[in-house]
């Protein structure tokens, strides 16, 4: 989906897929919501979209699915749910099974809140359930009510964080998340 305003997707069942399920660029208003999402190749949803120089949100977002079994083919950096851009939601969420990170975060004032997340990280060293980093103009981000739990990771170096705010991440408020048997909760 590009451009445009206030499109969803909504209550379907998206799997078997070669690369992503849904991809929603330059838009505004827009997002994924109740979708069972399972069996892609190249993670998930993208949401791309508001002006970072301006800090005009794109409010986009994705709520109330389940996403798992995804990244089957590129096994890193291919997240279920990865945001770029001003302004985006991602709420209420079950995230699991996955060789890598679950949620990556690029851009400016992006909620992250209520959302389970497990068995994810299951195949990687150094890596983060919620992932951002190596910008530090990235800011007013929250990560918020999360329930991380029994995250992988080969653990032979670093291991897996339930949150990594990896190099010079600044600006970012964590809190009132729960973490177990997720690694390290937070690594900044």
């Amino acid at each position: 989906m590009t451009g445009g305003a206030h499109n969803a997707v909504v209550n379907c069942t998206l799997r078997n897929l070669g690369n992503r399920a849904v991809v929603i660029q330059n838009a505004s208003e827009s997002g994924v919501e109740g979708c069972d999402i399972s069996e892609t190749g190249d993670g998930a949803v993208i949401l791309i979209g508001g002006d970072r120089k301006t800090l005009t949100p794109g409010n986009l977002y994705a709520t109330d699915n389940e996403i798992r079994r995804f990244s089957r083919w590129n096994k890193t950096y291919r997240p279920a749910v990865s945001l770029q851009g001003v302004g985006h939601r991602v709420a209420h969420n079950l995230i699991h099974d996955s060789p890598h990170m679950a949620i990556a975060l690029h851009g400016n004032e992006h909620i992250i809140e209520f959302n389970e997340i497990h068995s994810v990280c299951m195949e990687t060293d150094d890596v983060g359930a919620f992932y951002m980093g190596r910008d530090w103009t990235q800011r007013g981000n929250v990560v918020r009510y999360n329930y991380f739990h029994d995250l992988g990771g080969v653990h032979s170096h670093v291991g897996s964080m339930a949150v990594y705010l990896d190099d010079w991440s600044s600006g970012t408020t964590v809190f009132g998340n729960i973490c177990v048997k997720a690694g390290r909760a937070v690594l900044v």
